[in-house]
Formats: C-alpha cells, sequence, structure tokens
C-alpha cells in the first residue's frame, strides 16, 4: 500500500467516522426521550424533546448524512484492496444506497414530531383523531425505509463476517466479530431487556454501531500500513 492509497483511505474513513458521529448527535438530539417508549405505537416520545431538539436534531443529522457514502466507499475499498473485489462493490453500493434511503427516513422524523406535538397540545379531541390519523399516514410512510436500510446493513454483515474470516480482506479476522448487525441487535437487546444505557443509545443505534465500524477501519487500516512498511 502506497502513501497515497493509505491517505485516501484514511481521509474517507475519517469521513465515515464523522458521518457517523454527527448523524448520531443530530439523530439522539431529534429521537432522544429520557422516558424511553420508543417502541410504543403513536410515536408519544417525540413529546417529551422540545421543539428547538427536533429543529437543531433535524438538520444537523439530514445535512451530515451524506458523507456516509464516503465512509462505505472507505469500507469497500477495504474489502478490493484485500482480494474481495466483487463483495467490496457490492458494500460500497449497497451501503451508500441504504443510507440516503436512511436518510429519507430521518428527514420525514420531523414530520412525525411536530404531529404528535400537536396532538398533545390540542383540547378539541375531533381534531387530535384527525391528526391521529394523519400521524399514522405519515408513519406507514416513513418506517418503512429504516427497514430498507436494516435489510442492507444485514447484507453487508453477511458479507462482512464470511470475506473477513476467511482472510479477503485488508481487516484481521477478528474484525469479523463486529459485524453490525452484531453490533446493532447487541444495542437493541440492551434495551429490551430494560438495561438503562439502551434509553441512551437506541435513538442513534446504526450511528453508534457505524462509530464502532469506522474506528475499527481506521485502525486496521493504520496497522495494515505500518506493517506492510515493516515488511
Amino acid at each position: 500500500m502506497d502513501k497515497k492509497t493509505y491517505n485516501i483511505l484514511l481521509v474517507t474513513g475519517v469521513a465515515g467516522f464523522l458521518a457517523a458521529l454527527l448523524v448520531g448527535i443530530g439523530e439522539f438530539t431529534l429521537q432522544f426521550s429520557p422516558l424511553g417508549g420508543y417502541e410504543a405505537k403513536g410515536y408519544g416520545y417525540f413529546a417529551n424533546v422540545s421543539k428547538e431538539r427536533l429543529t437543531i436534531g433535524h438538520f444537523f443529522s439530514t445535512l451530515a448524512a451524506p458523507l456516509y457514502i464516503l465512509g462505505y466507499w472507505h469500507l469497500g475499498q477495504m474489502f478490493i484492496k484485500g482480494g474481495s473485489k466483487v463483495h467490496g462493490c457490492i458494500i460500497t453500493l449497497l451501503g451508500g444506497y441504504a443510507f440516503m434511503v436512511g436518510n429519507a427516513w430521518l428527514g420525514g422524523r420531523i414530520y412525525l414530531a411536530l404531529t404528535a406535538h400537536e396532538i398533545t397540545n390540542t383540547t378539541d379531541p375531533d381534531v387530535a383523531l384527525q391528526l391521529q390519523h394523519l400521524l399514522s399516514e405519515f408513519g406507514a410512510h416513513n418506517e418503512p425505509l429504516v427497514n430498507a436500510l436494516r435489510l442492507a446493513v444485514l447484507i453487508v454483515s453477511i458479507l462482512w463476517i464470511w470475506r473477513i474470516a476467511i482472510g479477503k480482506t485488508l481487516y484481521p479476522r477478528w474484525v469479523a466479530l463486529f459485524s453490525p448487525a452484531v453490533i446493532l441487535g447487541g444495542i437493541f437487546a440492551t434495551y429490551f431487556t430494560g438495561l438503562s444505557i439502551g434509553v441512551w443509545l437506541l435513538p442513534a443505534a446504526m450511528n453508534v454501531v457505524h462509530l464502532i465500524i469506522f474506528s475499527i477501519s481506521i485502525y486496521a487500516l493504520h496497522r495494515t500500513y505500518k506493517n506492510f512498511y515493516k515488511r
């Protein structure tokens, strides 16, 4: 690996890390409720988030999300340069596509949140019923997008475990243990088993996953580069 290649991979890896960090901060600001309740129907937890936080979180997260495209190019190259060209291309394309869809989902959360606020604030039961119907319609068009993101991450995770475990990437084999789906499952487990940390992690779960992934990737890249010049 030459210095130029290393620098490009480092810059794009850092871009991915910044995407996870900035989108994570924004999504946490947008969705965090100290009372939890994220799984409840009706999006009532949004009523526990101030409108100021909703606005800040909305713009902060959606404007930073395109950095994920650079990050997934980095991950794909770590596969391609290790001998998994086709699989690396799939990870790059699928990851970039998934996070464009994910950003569409994220951008729609503000409308769910503001509608939930109006339901809480209205004293007219007929208006509340109409707003609840509107909220349900919003949700029906918003939630399938995040499921598409999760499916894409699952496919990436299968390739991640398989190719890294057989030594066909620039990652050491132990990195196969840290597939995105496994980390995401662990975060959901903390929440649904009642651990208090789950209330804090779940609002930005996918970004927490990728903070870990890009941190490991940057570390592995640096180690690979150093080892290359020790030969």
